[in-house]
């Protein structure tokens, strides 16, 4: 219990440490505005925005190969000159941390706190091992490499290469920091930072009029609507972990916070080119949301009357700095588009071929008949855990998806009769742009993308609502009834459907850190929640003990937990897609000679899939020849039904047991590279 509730607070001091700073870092691009108190929208844009500075910073130094601790000490210590430089304090005085400190404070109000302490409570998971599929797979394994490495470079062998990973860089400054154990509790960091964001989109920036009662002052949905994605079980799902599709979710709300609240007292039109800019690096397809917050940009610009020229320079460097991953790709392969989308589009690519553009997205499209997107919605409220989706759950607000689809075709009909505020106009717009993607791969924390936008688009639209009811409303009774109302409303909002998969969710929400504590050791937990662990630690040991750490370790037939073999600093290959793909093992062993394959990626040890090893399999028993013969042994670890292979030149580490065969099959006709006093066939 003590070593969790340590990682637990150690974990908390380092996201509260990691957001002060980002804070700070964000007044390098904040508007001047005098003593003007800081709102809720300015805490968490410049918060937001400083993890964007922070972020490019992080790409500048791996791209020019000093991404390391002499590195990051020499972009802190140009931080605090460019602090000097644009007049913002003295970063060597007490004074200028404890003026930071007043403003992160000030922007505080109860149902921030609220948030804030719901958000506390659900911090606990961050404490876990990762074992989430792409975050062991491919987030954490990035960032591990790199870190090592101390720069950026493209490894084959890991998922998608070729990719925009701007995040990636601050885990894999934790890594060099060694505080590489706490990366989740910054992906909950940003899980914090979204609530908050929703919450300021429907929060005012004035002051609250003091003569009015606390309870009127306190709305019920200034609460409850931002848990309507604080509590939703997909976002809890991944707010603990290290997926990025959360800090995609922030990333892509504050651009819109920024054009939304954005007027001549508080300009926000930087922030949002250093957001968006970032936002646009983090992913393959999010380099498709460039059109919206470019129209995000010119909007913020039309409503504080900003010069032409200004708007066109902001708009260029929101091009530059959203592009650097695209330009290192046309410089070293010549094409900037990235394998996946060449193979969405039929063209060639140097890494992926077409067969791997079907593995990757044949089970992730969506139904595109009018009848299944109109009930989309509704199928992804009660039935979540189908193919289409794969989530454990959503909140009820999904049910009314389509709103923002509707308001937009009554504001055209009714145009003349109805005048609605256009920033509402304009966050629904982003609503639908942000919306149509995920009409056609509707994999549900595919969701998480858009869904803080919708989640803020409903808030406002309840606090328009709400204060109508209020004018209304000439009595106490009356108003506390509007009040009640609200909040039930907003009630039945956060609400997921009672499904047997989402009530188990809940229940066991905290049982998996429980189960670490009952374990007694991170070994015992990753063993039984990562497939492969103990074999792949055995098989980590055998090649440290051999001095083979430089040779590869093929996973085949299951997604290979990168991350733990590029933490102990080998590599691993073997995927469904990619430069050792599975599909050219396979074809050299039906052609009787898998030796080119092994060794034209260095094999010295193979994990194979138990599920390819089943008795009743047809092909195991020729891969298991074939490997022998190229001098390979056998091994379990232990009890363990995991095939794993060895070259017979190795001592193996404790734990594995050598397999022996019955009876020794008959010789099959030797090949003819067999054919020589240099290779034993046992």
């Amino acid at each position: 219990m003590l070593s969790i509730l340590r990682t637990y607070v150690a974990g908390l001091a380092v996201a509260h440490l990691a957001w002060f700073y980002f804070f700070t870092t964000g007044h390098l691009v904040r508007r001047r505005s005098g003593e003007q108190a800081y709102s809720l929208t300015d805490v968490v844009i410049t918060s937001v925005a400083g993890m964007a500075i922070a972020g490019f910073g992080l790409v500048f130094l791996g791209f020019t190969h000093f991404l390391n601790l002499f590195g990051i000490f020499v972009l802190l210590l140009l931080e605090g000159c460019l602090f000097a430089w644009l007049n913002v304090g003295n970063w060597l005085s007490f004074g200028f941390w404890r003026t930071m400190l007043q403003r992160i404070a000030q922007g505080w109000t109860a149902p921030a706190i609220l948030i804030y302490i719901v958000l506390l409570a659900l911090a606990l998971p961050a404490v876990l091992p990762p074992t989430v599929s792409d975050s062991v797979t491919y987030h954490l394994a990035y960032a591990v490499e790199w870190a090592t490495a101390g720069r950026i470079h493209v490894d084959p062998f890991l998922r998608f290469p070729f990719y925009a990973n701007n995040f990636l860089l601050l885990y894999s400054a934790l890594f060099i920091l060694k505080l590489g154990d706490y990366c989740q509790f910054l992906t909950w960091l940003c899980g914090l930072l979204t609530c908050l964001g929703i919450l300021a989109f429907f929060t005012s920036d004035s002051e609250r009029s003091e003569e009015s009662a606390a309870w009127k002052r306190f709305q019920p949905q200034q609460f409850l609507v931002p848990l309507c994605l604080g509590l939703s079980p997909i976002y809890l799902h991944y707010v603990d972990t290290a997926m990025i599709d959360v800090p995609i979710g922030l990333f892509v709300l504050v651009p819109i916070l920024c054009a939304y609240r954005n007027s001549p007292d508080r300009a926000y039109a930087r922030e949002l080119v250093a957001t968006a800019a970032f936002c646009a690096g983090m992913k393959l397809t999010l380099i498709g949301h460039l059109p919206l917050f470019l129209g995000s940009l010119f909007f913020a610009g039309a409503c504080t009357r900003m010069r032409r020229r200004q708007v066109g320079l902001l708009a260029l460097t929101l091009v530059g700095l959203g592009l650097p991953w695209y330009l290192r790709n046309l410089i070293e392969t010549h094409d900037p588009v990235p394998p996946i989308l060449n193979s969405y589009f039929h063209r060639a690519d140097p890494i992926f071929s077409p067969k791997d553009g079907v593995v990757f997205t044949v089970d992730t499209l969506t139904p595109r008949d009018p009848r299944s997107l109109l009930l989309l919605p509704w199928r992804f409220f009660t039935d979540p855990t189908s193919e289409s989706f794969r989530e454990i759950g959503v909140s009820a607000l999904v049910l009314v998806m389509y709103a923002p689809i509707f308001f937009l075709i009554g504001r055209v009909f009714w145009r003349r009769r109805w005048q609605p505020a256009l920033r509402f106009t304009y966050l629904s717009v982003a609503v639908v742009y942000l919306l149509f993607p995920w009409l056609f791969s509707s994999i549900g924390r595919y969701a998480l993308h858009w869904y803080p936008v919708f989640v803020a688009w409903a808030g406002v639209l309840i606090t328009v609502g709400y204060a109508w009811l209020e004018r209304k409303c000439k009595s106490w009774p009356a108003i506390g009834a509007a009040w009640i109302g609200t909040a039930i409303v907003s009630c039945l909002f956060v609400c997921p459907a009672p499904t047997p998969a989402c009530l188990r969710f809940y229940e066991n929400y905290y049982s998996a850190a429980l189960a670490e504590l009952q374990s007694g050791s991170k070994k015992a937990y990753l063993a039984e929640h990562v497939r492969g662990y103990l074999e792949s630690q055995a098989v980590i040991h055998t090649l440290t003990n051999n001095g083979r750490r430089r040779s590869r370790v093929l996973v085949f037939g299951r997604e290979t937990p990168a991350f733990y073999f590029r933490e102990a600093r080998i590599k691993s290959v073997g995927d469904w897609f990619g430069t050792a793909r599975w599909d050219e093992l396979v074809g050299e062993i039906d052609r009787g000679d898998c030796r080119p394959y092994l060794e034209r990626f260095h094999i010295s040890a193979i994990i194979v899939d138990p599920r390819f090893a089943a008795p009743w399999s047809e092909w195991y028993p020729k891969f298991q020849r074939e490997v022998e013969l190229d001098g390979f042994v056998e091994y379990r670890y232990g009890n363990d039904v995991t095939p794993v292979f060895l070259k017979s030149d190795m001592a193996p580490a404790h734990g594995l047991i050598r397999v022996t065969h019955g009876a020794t099959p008959p010789p099959a006709v030797p090949r003819a590279d067999e054919i020589s006093p240099a290779r034993h066939v046992a």
